[in-house]
């Protein structure tokens, strides 16, 4: 039995198709994981870069019919454009293809049609009944929802493609866009993170087969872009074809699939708590901090994407947005547009729409002719209102508030907390993943308190902030010890319920509505349990604080 695989990447293109630089290290990063005897532990790996038509047609012919057996494994990879003409054949490019004087099609002569690969896997001489096909490929460079373009037929690559003992696995998205933000593959990048940390093995038997690093790689793509679908094509038995090893008891590989599972349960946000757990576990599995932290980047690095995505998607909705008015045909138009670049769906941008109340289903009213209005009796012009007072952002740390006060003005109370906390440990010299001592509390700066103060007490209409929880706390007798006072002002800003039980963070309402007076900010309470309470002390020490500096 030997494993061979054949990596094609193309990168140079002829006229009127854009250049993809990123498939060359594409290529380079599966040839290592495949060629790694630990790993992939493949006989031979062959490398083209940037053929013409008729190299990569010997390539692949070569790949499926020189001397296999039945029991040979037979990869083919390829990286870069793909094309679909009129009567639906499916075209791999290379570096001399071209598009024809239209810009709509290319010359298919000088690319490497579907049919043309289906006859070398499926001619008598090739006998392997183990063939992979990973396909990571733009389909007329505007494929980016389940196989489909603009106005045309799904490309069957079932059919084109299929066979006994065969898998076929697809990115199913533009690449061009891909290689543009992400530098490669944004589908290959996760395939070789699964195949080279292991963590593509689902079932935990020591080896990782071809459906186990789809559906890894498959989850990975859409934390960052959820619109993206990858799709596998199995035949028979092709989606149980085991492609490599997977280290078993790994401490590495225990931590990144335990981080990796409250990740993916939290959607990358991870709570205080969570943070400290997996520091705990770190320690005992031995890991470094340094390993911890480059695992913790990769595990996360998706949802950073996508809650980029979202930001910059609530940017946009504020940009155009009016408080009590409709958005335009045009900024609707706008907007949607920019939803299916970010490759966001409906559910993802919902919550920005409600916060902003705004509708991008635009509403179609019948048309009533009205009776010409009569000029209105000419009137006084009323007085000038007063600018609003600008935001005080003044620090004695030279501390930056302007995220706070833009996620404040934006009504993102959760997101404000957060960066509240992360302000606040920075005015005390601490990192983000520390915690504010008490006697800390009793110190803070004055002005940056009156500066955080501020900005929530205005952005709020006075129902969160420092000086508001203050008051609560004097009107409950400024309790200096635990005791039914405190339990009282906790249950009043809803830190407690009625059964004199401290609520978790995550059930907390933060939203001005529905939460009670108070609630927020509630982060700077916590101590090294978390996102949990410090108790009176803390809060002593705060209140103290407000009270000395005059809030």
């Amino acid at each position: 039995m030997a494993k061979i695989a054949l990596l094609i990447g193309v990168s140079e293109y002829g006229a009127g198709l854009s250049g993809l630089p990123g498939t060359q290290a594409d290529i380079r990063a599966m040839q290592r994981v495949l060629e790694n005897p630990q790993i992939g532990g493949f006989d031979a790996v062959e490398v083209l870069s940037n053929p013409d038509r008729d190299q990569m047609e010997r390539a692949i012919e070569t790949l499926f019919m020189e001397n296999r057996s039945s029991d040979d494994l037979i990869l083919l990879y390829f990286s870069g454009h793909g094309f679909k003409d009129d009567d639906g054949t499916f075209y791999f490019t290379n570096c001399i293809t071209e598009k024809d004087a239209s810009g709509r099609r290319i010359r298919t002569s000088t690319a490497v049609s579907c049919r043309t690969l289906q006859g070398y896997m499926s001619h008598l001489k090739s006998k392997s009944k183990r063939q992979v096909l990973i396909l990571d490929c733009c389909f007329s460079g505007a494929f980016a929802d389940g196989m489909k373009g603009s106005g045309e037929e799904t490309i069957d690559i079932s059919t084109q493609l299929g066979s006994e003992g065969r898998a076929v696995l697809t990115s199913s998205t533009a690449m061009q866009e891909s290689y543009e933000k992400e530098g490669g593959g944004i589908y290959t990048r996760y395939l070789v993170q699964g195949l080279e940390t292991g963590a593509a093995d689902r079932d935990e038997d020591g080896y990782i087969s071809v459906d186990e690093l789809h559906e890894y790689a498959k989850e990975k793509v859409q934390e960052a872009s959820p619109r993206m679908k990858p799709e596998i094509y199995p035949v028979k038995e092709g989606y149980k074809i085991l492609l490599a090893r997977a280290p078993q008891g790994d401490p590495k590989l225990v931590y990144r699939k335990e981080l990796d599972g409250r990740a993916k349960q939290k959607r990358g946000k991870l709570s205080r708590i969570d943070q400290q757990a997996l520091e705990i576990r770190r320690q005992e599995l031995e890991l470094s901090p340094g390993d911890a932290a480059a695992i913790a980047q990769e595990v996360l690095q998706p949802y950073e994407v996508f809650w980029a995505k979202v930001d910059n998607f609530a940017a946009a909705v504020q940009e155009v947005s009016q408080v009590g008015a409709a958005l335009s045909l045009e900024d609707i138009d706008d907007l949607q547009y920019f939803q299916r670049v970010l490759k966001l769906r409906d559910e993802d941008i919902a919550p920005v729409l409600e916060t902003y109340q705004v509708n991008l289903t635009p509403s179609v009213q019948p048309v009533k002719i009205k009776p010409a209005p009569q000029p209105p009796a000419p009137q006084p012009a009323p007085p000038p209102k007063p600018p609003a007072p600008a935001d005080t952002l003044s620090s004695e740390k030279n501390i930056d508030y302007t995220r706070l006060r833009d996620l404040l003005k934006a009504q993102k109370w959760q997101e404000a907390d957060q960066e509240t906390w992360v302000r606040m440990l920075q005015a005390v010299g601490r990192k983000d993943n520390d915690w504010i001592r008490a006697e800390e509390l009793q110190n803070f700066p004055c002005q940056d308190l009156k500066t955080i103060d501020s900005l929530w007490v205005k952005h709020s209409n006075g129902h969160f902030g420092f000086s508001v929880q203050k008051q609560i706390w004097q009107e409950c007798g400024s309790p200096t010890s635990s005791g039914k006072d405190w339990d009282r002002f906790c249950v009043k800003v809803g830190w407690k319920n009625k059964a004199n039980t401290y609520v978790s963070y995550s059930d907390l309402k933060k939203d001005l509505s529905l939460s009670p007076t108070g609630e927020l900010p509630l982060r700077w309470a916590a101590g090294g349990v978390g996102v949990g309470w410090v108790g009176v002390g803390g809060s002593v020490g705060l209140f103290s604080r407000i009270q000395t500096c005059e809030l």
